[in-house]
């Protein structure tokens, strides 16, 4: 079992309308986890879920417009891995027959207390340990972290820029599938071309220092770790 200070090199999304709710939560919150992003609706979430800086989701069930299990759903239509909990009000087994089809780490019930909170990080991160979040080996001797969000060739550290980071973690989510031009452009932002993506793409493969990534010519690129 994964200690929790490990937490410390990890972020965290908590998406709650409710004021007093998101207030008591954040200040646990931030003493376990390096980053707390707070949002107050799921449309404020899926804004700070895709700068691509999240580890971990808290996400309560209960809000307008669009609940949690709708937000969560929209999420895993492209990441089936990040680890995601459900906080809810009501011991629903309606709620808990959908929240089974998100794959979540755990559904929490109010009111919880420091321990089961505990349990729940816990939890999150031998999930992240099981499906390969916190490290992957690309080659030899050549290792990528999800926490620190660096390339580790020997005992040397490489940072990667912001679009860099975009590219490389959804090819890796997709191993051996192929990412075309227009979602990996999409991903990055509308005023990039493909023109620009195949710049991006060369410089992340020199930072690599292993041929994983594969060009296939007019449709994309696809990561095939050996």
């Amino acid at each position: 079992m994964k200690s929790l200070d490990l937490l410390k090199q990890l972020t965290v999304l908590y998406v709650d309308d409710d004021l007093e709710a998101r207030q008591r939560l954040e200040k646990i919150l931030n003493y376990y986890f390096k980053k707390v992003y707070i949002a107050k609706s799921a449309k404020e979430a899926l804004e700070i879920y895709k700068t691509g800086r999240i580890n971990i989701l808290l996400v309560d069930y209960d809000m307008p417009v669009t609940n949690g299990y709708e937000f969560l759903l929209e999420i895993r239509k492209e990441d089936s891995l990040i680890p995601a909990a459900i906080i809810s009000s009501y011991d629903d087994k309606e709620k808990l027959f959908n929240a089974m089809k998100l794959e979540l780490v755990d559904y929490l019930v109010k009111p919880y207390d420091t321990d089961e909170l505990k349990k729940l990080f816990r939890m999150c991160l031998d999930w992240m340990e099981r499906k390969g979040l916190l490290e992957v080996a690309l080659g030899e001797d050549v290792t990528y972290s999800f926490v620190t969000k660096k390339i580790k060739v020997g005992k040397i550290e490489k940072s990667l820029t912001p679009s860099e980071l975009k590219i490389f973690e959804h090819l890796l989510r997709n191993e051996g599938r192929v990412v075309y031009y227009d979602e990996l452009i999409s991903l990055i932002g509308e005023e990039s071309t493909q023109r620009s993506l195949i710049s991006q793409m060369s410089k992340l493969k020199k930072k690599l220092y292993v041929d994983i990534i594969v060009n296939l010519k007019d449709l994309g690129y696809k990561i095939e770790i050996k």
